[in-house]
């Protein structure tokens, strides 16, 4: 009967051990690269404004997944990175996909998609990014 205080804690207080994990997600609409040689950033990824992570102040990630959608062929050179607001970036190696490289870092802090196509002069075609996504992980 030694257990029955710890599984009585845990079934009384189930918000206190569980509290602070959780997901959030943004999707934004994409943008039009023109040029080679020129680094664009893509609109802010954000946490909802009901998001409970934006009452969770100390939450930390765990993991990001991500996605990007291109009309058309992707060009020669593309480097794309996520970023968030602390200055951390991470070189995607696709269109979609996970990292934990902002492992710990504020699950409140907002993202971005850099691209940059590698190169001098115009696209032609000009890169289309159709939409992007980012969902967070955060304990």
């Amino acid at each position: 009967m030694k257990y029955s205080g710890i599984l009585l804690s845990l079934l009384c207080c189930p918000a206190l051990v569980f509290a602070a994990s959780g997901s959030w997600s943004d999707s934004q609409p994409g943008m039009t690269l023109q040029n080679r040689g020129v680094v664009s950033s893509a609109a802010a990824l954000n946490p909802p404004a009901n998001a409970p992570v934006r009452q969770t102040p100390a939450a930390t990630i765990e993991s990001v997944s991500w996605n990007y959608r291109l009309y058309g062929p992707q060009p020669a050179g593309l480097q794309v990175k996520l970023c968030n607001t602390n200055n951390r970036c991470a070189q995607l190696d696709g269109a979609s996909g996970q990292t934990r490289a902002f492992y710990g870092q504020s699950a409140q802090a907002p993202f971005r998609l850099v691209f940059f196509v590698e190169g001098k002069g115009r696209l032609n075609p000009p890169l289309r990014i159709v939409s992007q996504q980012v969902m967070v992980n955060y304990r």
